[in-house]
């Protein structure tokens, strides 16, 4: 029985308003999108809606490995929904009708094609990185990189890093002291490096501080400070804590405080 049935025998004339829906999610014509069939774990929700059973379209999605359902996207999951891989084209009712009990949907879609970027539900740094092989996003910033680096600066001063410098490498050529580069207020899909081409100190300098992991415990800052030192530091899916890998050409000491 369709959702109709809830509405018969109502008085005549305009009632409620039942739902509502964001703008459309694509920014180019529907038939450019790859679309597919999935199947819709009972479970899944949209955690900005009220009730969460109702599914907005643009809900970021990602498959579970166990039966090969589709949820909303959660970058801390262990299940396989912590990869982002599609996005719901139309607004859904996970509550059955009849029963008021959530089940499994079968129901179109998004696998591929252009998005618009504000209109999609649950989208962050990370899953923005993981989509962009498939996906082409209208405001292509932040995660949205084909390959390592999306962008290289040079930088003589202290810098305050923003969103749109993800995926970038910086490098100090001409500076004659140190330069401090603050990384943004810590969010999951950041990606950042540096190399120094003179023999000047080089630093990233967390936001927050005491979040960076260092060489044995939690650190504010991490440097190198001579030619060829190189640094790669990127947060973790939760958002909480900056990783740091060495890249230096040669023997390098990398410095934490």
């Amino acid at each position: 029985m369709s959702q109709i049935s809830s509405i018969i025998g109502n008085l005549p004339g305009m009632g409620s308003l039942i739902e509502t829906y964001e703008a459309a999610i694509t920014w180019g014509p529907a038939y450019q999108l790859l679309w597919w069939n999935g199947y819709i774990n009972a479970n899944a929700i949209d955690s900005g809606n009220t009730p969460t059973w109702k599914l907005r379209p643009g809900l970021v999605l990602g498959q579970r490995w166990t039966d090969g359902t589709y949820t909303n996207y959660s970058p801390t999951a262990t299940d396989g929904s912590q990869i982002a891989s599609a996005v719901l084209a139309y607004g859904l009712r996970m509550q059955d009708v009849l029963t008021g009990v959530n089940t499994t949907k079968f129901y179109a879609i998004v696998v591929g094609g252009r998005v618009k970027g504000a209109n999609l539900i649950g989208l962050d740094n990370l899953a923005r990185a993981q989509l962009s092989s498939k996906f082409i996003f209208d405001d292509n910033i932040v995660g949205n990189a084909p390959y390592d680096w999306i962008g290289f600066q040079t930088k003589t001063a202290n810098y305050p890093l923003v969103a749109t410098d993800n995926f970038s490498l910086f490098d100090n050529t001409g500076a004659t002291g140190e330069v401090d580069l603050t990384l943004p207020a810590i969010a999951n899909g950041y990606k950042f490096g540096l190399h120094c081409s003179v023999s000047q100190t080089f630093k990233f300098v967390s936001f927050e501080g005491g979040n960076i992991v260092g060489d044995t415990a939690t650190r504010s800052t991490v440097s190198v400070a001579a030619i060829g030192g190189g640094l790669l530091i990127y947060s973790n899916a939760a958002g909480t804590k900056w990783y740091v890998s060495n890249y230096s050409s040669g023997s390098q000491t990398v410095s934490y405080s």
